[in-house]
């Protein structure tokens, strides 16, 4: 069973990221046979330590939410966690990384896509995307073109160009 990984890095411990426990419903609801994990972490986490998290965790892809106070840190972690997870799927979402998804995608070759403006919709069509190519078999999974009909996505293509999706509907 695919297992999508959402996670948070936090500016505080007693902060929590409302974002993903919202994709994390909505996915369920709409792709309830997909494993969709949470992970919770702060700036003030080793990076050593949520890499090892993640590692453990094993996901497929892995959704990172991205903000100003820890986007600098979400790039950093991500260029390491493709060293230790070289097929994972990286994804980024949230306020930080919405307005500026094709340079993003063209500075950090390490991100399969960004999800950008509101993130449930488009989210959980991914999920199914993800659902449909896992039951096409494991080499399927690759295969960037099932990403084509969804709505907000800016993602790099089969070939490594950067396609940029129209935008979601709002909820």
């Amino acid at each position: 069973i695919m297992k999508f990984l959402l996670a948070a890095i936090n500016a505080k411990y007693i902060h929590s990221n409302l974002g993903i426990y919202s994709l994390k419903a909505y996915g369920k609801k709409h792709v309830p046979e997909l494993c969709i994990e949470i992970g919770e972490y702060t700036i003030n986490h080793q990076m050593d330590q949520i890499l090892r998290d993640i590692y453990v965790k094993q996901p497929d892809a892995v959704g990172f939410s991205c903000y100003i106070w820890n986007i600098t840190y979400v790039k950093e972690l991500i260029r390491d966690l493709k060293k230790v997870l070289p097929q994972i799927d990286i994804w980024l979402g949230g306020p930080e990384v919405s307005y500026c998804a094709g340079q993003l995608l063209k500075e950090e070759k390490n991100i399969t896509g960004i999800m950008c403006g509101e993130g449930e919709h488009t989210f959980s069509l991914l999920l199914k995307a993800y659902k449909q190519m896992e039951e096409r078999g494991k080499g399927a999974l690759k295969e960037k073109d099932s990403f084509s009909q969804i709505p907000g996505l800016v993602y790099r293509g089969p070939e490594g160009n950067i396609i940029e999706n129209h935008p979601g509907p709002l909820l």
